[in-house]
Order: C-alpha cells, then structure tokens, then sequence
C-alpha cells in the first residue's frame, strides 16, 4: 500500500458514515460521467437508447439483467 492510499485510509475513517456514503455516490457519479463521455466519443451519433446499454456493459458486465438489454 502506498503513502498516499495510507494517508487517503486514515483522512476516510475520520468522516462519518452519511460523509463517506456522500463521497462514494459523487464518485459513482464521475465514474458514469466519464464512461458515457468515452462512449459519445467513440460513437457520436449513438442513440439515448444504445447510450444506456453501453453505460451498462461498460459499468456492470455484459450479463447484467435489464429492460434496456432485454436480458
């Protein structure tokens, strides 16, 4: 483990629960953010639909049971 993943631990463990569920879900937000960004990058002209059911191969796996893969 790095000095810095230490540093990040131990800043993370002094934050309340409700502080560090906050910071997980803006990260989950950026993680989206940028893996859709990517994939309107790489296909321009992608529909909301396709959109979506890239967003959830790219985040969850090819196997992820949803109305929008029809799986």
């Amino acid at each position: 483990m790095t000095q810095a993943e230490k540093k990040y631990i131990e800043i993370m463990r002094k934050k309340s629960g409700e502080e560090r569920l906050k910071i997980a879900l803006k990260l989950r937000k950026l993680a989206l953010k940028l893996a859709e960004t990517a994939i309107k990058s790489q296909y321009p002209k992608i529909s909301s639909r396709e959109l979506k059911k890239k967003l959830q191969e790219r985040m969850y796996g090819l196997r992820f049971p949803s109305k929008i893969s029809g799986k």
